[in-house]
């Protein structure tokens, strides 16, 4: 390679590790709880130790990250690993060029090692266990050992992982392997009050509806904690229903935004929350 040709190469990575910092909404709510999050990831993060976030669907663990990374303008590689991923996507793969031979081509979590992205491993727990036991390296030594191209890929210097994972009681869920957990700083994160009440201010409620609304809300968290219902009433969800609501309407807004998410058999139930709710708001 050619002094111009190093020198574009050079250019085109900066330029695609510039594409890849997180661009954060300017309606976040910075609220005292989710500063705290962020101040408390970054410290973990300066120590280089791997972070896990552990919490509820919906409750801000990727966004955490996602504005710390934004704030020091740090590249993110996500990887969503609830989908049907494959060792060859993750970890790379032998790939047959225009002249017949093969050249090596790095997965999602080898480019990030050896470039310096920050990776987050969102739904850490869903992995296979071969690229579980792939870290236990990583985290100890901070290099990977790639089989496939025999070779020894050291962390670039910048290089952070963090993992996210919902409590191990969620439908179709397995818990983290102890040997793994041991090697990451573990956060819990909550629900926040402040933001869900941020965001419904949005609707310019009287100050009882709104107390109704976050009520309802909080109920429907608790059944889906009880394992009565499957899926959460999240952060996002809030953020949702008050984007929709000025267009259908709450009650319409409630049942596109999460009503019709729901199990047919657990959709009864949070109806009743719900029109309860609807009746006292038409008082």
């Amino acid at each position: 390679m050619t002094d111009a040709e190093a020198g574009c190469a050079r250019t085109t990575m900066s330029s695609v590790m510039e594409r890849s910092i997180p661009r954060i909404k300017d309606d976040i709510a910075y609220t005292r709880s989710f500063k705290e999050l962020i101040r408390t990831i970054d410290l973990i993060q300066q120590s280089r130790l791997p972070v896990l976030l552990i919490g509820e669907a919906g409750s801000g663990k990727n966004q955490a990250i996602f504005c710390l990374a934004s704030s020091l303008r740090r590249p993110v590689i996500r990887i969503n690993c609830s989908g049907d991923l494959r060792t060859s996507s993750l970890l790379g793969r032998m790939s047959p060029t225009e002249d017949g031979h093969f050249r090596w081509q790095d997965g999602m979590i080898t480019q990030a090692i050896r470039d310096g992205y920050w990776l987050v491993l969102d739904e850490i727990n869903a992995l296979e266990a071969d690229i579980l036991f792939s870290l236990h390296g990583l985290i100890d030594e901070g290099r990977i050992s790639v089989a496939n191209n025999s070779e020894i890929i050291d962390a670039h210097p910048d290089f952070r992982l963090f993992a996210t994972m919902n409590p191990s009681r969620y439908f179709a869920t397995k818990p983290l392997n102890q040997a793994l957990m041991d090697r990451m700083a573990v956060v819990e994160v909550e629900f926040d009050p402040e933001i869900d009440t941020h965001m419904l201010r949005r609707l310019s409620l009287p100050p009882d509806d709104e107390a109704g609304f976050l009520k309802l809300v909080d109920s429907i968290r608790s059944a889906c904690k009880e394992g009565q219902i499957s899926q959460n009433f999240g952060h996002r969800t809030m953020d949702n229903v008050t984007k929709l609501a000025p267009l259908f309407g709450l009650d319409r807004a409630l049942d596109i935004a999460f009503t019709s998410k729901l199990e047919e058999v657990e959709r009864a139930a949070v109806k009743t929350m719900i029109y309860d709710f609807m009746r006292k708001l038409a008082r």
